[in-house]
C-alpha cells in the first residue's frame, strides 16, 4: 500500500450560522481546521470573526485557510474595468489573510453564472496570474477552485489556466461531478489525477444540485476521487456542508475510510 498524507478534515463557515457552531464542529474532528469565507463587502469585520475563533479554541493549534467567496466582482470580466476592480478587491482580501498570518487563500473564475457570457480567458489568466504573484510576495499560496459550469469547469482548459498562471487548486468534488463536463462522461477522478500536483484543498461532498450541497449518504459515489485525492499532497479536506448532522456523518464516512489506508 501506497503512504499517503492523512489530511485535516476541516468545516467551513459560509454554510454555518454562527461562529461559535463553526467552533464547536471543529473540537469534534479531532483537528482544529477552519475554512473561512472572507466578506468581500466587509473584509473589516474579519478580523473579529478570527479572534473569536481564536478565543474559542484557545489551548489547541488552530489553521485557518480563507476563501474568497465572492459573487459580487470578477477578474475574468469581459469588460476590464470591472475586472481591475475584482482584482484590487481579492488584493485587498489577500493582504488580510496575510495580516491573519493566513497561507492559503481559494479564489473564483465565473463564480456568478450571470457573468458566464461576459467571461474572458485572457483577462481571466492575466489578473489570475497577477494575484499569484501578488500572494507569493506575501507568502501567501493563491489556489483556483473548479465551478460547476464555466471553462473551470472544463478539465483540459482548467489545467490550461492553471498551468499558465502558476495557481495551485482547490478540488471541489460536488462541482465536478454535478458539472456539464461531468455529467457528459467526465469523471472526478480522472479529474483530479489531471491536475493532481496543483491540488492543495478539496472540498468535500456529493453534488450540487437544488436547493445546494447535496452529502453523501455513503461512500459508493465519491470513493474513487477520495482514493485519487489522498495519492496527492492535499492535506486539507473541507466538508462543505452546513447541517451538523450531515457534516458529522460526513466526517464519520471520511474517517473511516482514511482509516482504511492508515499504515
Amino acid at each position: 500500500m501506497l503512504p499517503m498524507m492523512k489530511p485535516k478534515i476541516a468545516v467551513c463557515t459560509h454554510m454555518i450560522p454562527s461562529i461559535e457552531e463553526v467552533a464547536a464542529l471543529a473540537r469534534e474532528n479531532g483537528s482544529l481546521a477552519i475554512d473561512y469565507s472572507l466578506d468581500s463587502q466587509n473584509l473589516h469585520a474579519c478580523g473579529t470573526d478570527i479572534e473569536r475563533l481564536h478565543d474559542l479554541t484557545r489551548g489547541s493549534e488552530l489553521e485557518i485557510r480563507y476563501h474568497c467567496f465572492f459573487g459580487d466582482v470578477e477578474i475574468g470580466h469581459t469588460d476590464a474595468r470591472h475586472g481591475d476592480a475584482a482584482l484590487a478587491k481579492i488584493k485587498e482580501a489577500i493582504d488580510y489573510v496575510q495580516s491573519f498570518g493566513g497561507r492559503y487563500v481559494t479564489l473564483h473564475v465565473g463564480l456568478n453564472s450571470r457573468l458566464h457570457g461576459e467571461l474572458d480567458w485572457e483577462n481571466a489568466l492575466k489578473n489570475l496570474r497577477e494575484l499569484v504573484i501578488f500572494g507569493k510576495e506575501r507568502g501567501v499560496t493563491v489556489c483556483l477552485e473548479n465551478l460547476k459550469s464555466g471553462f473551470t469547469s472544463e478539465p483540459e482548459r482548467f489545467l490550461k489556466l492553471i498551468e499558465l498562471s502558476g495557481a495551485s487548486v482547490t478540488f471541489d468534488i460536488g462541482h465536478a461531478i454535478s458539472s456539464d463536463a461531468g455529467k457528459n462522461g467526465a469523471r472526478a477522478e480522472e479529474f483530479v489525477r489531471l491536475v493532481s500536483p496543483y491540488i492543495i484543498n478539496a472540498h468535500i461532498y456529493e453534488a450540487e444540485e437544488a436547493p445546494g450541497h447535496i452529502a453523501p449518504k455513503d461512500l459508493d459515489t465519491i470513493e474513487p476521487v477520495l482514493q485519487e485525492l489522498i495519492k496527492t499532497d492535499c492535506g486539507w479536506w473541507v466538508i462543505e456542508l452546513g447541517d451538523q448532522e450531515e457534516i458529522r456523518r460526513t466526517r464519520n464516512l471520511i474517517q473511516s475510510f482514511l482509516s482504511r489506508y492508515s499504515s
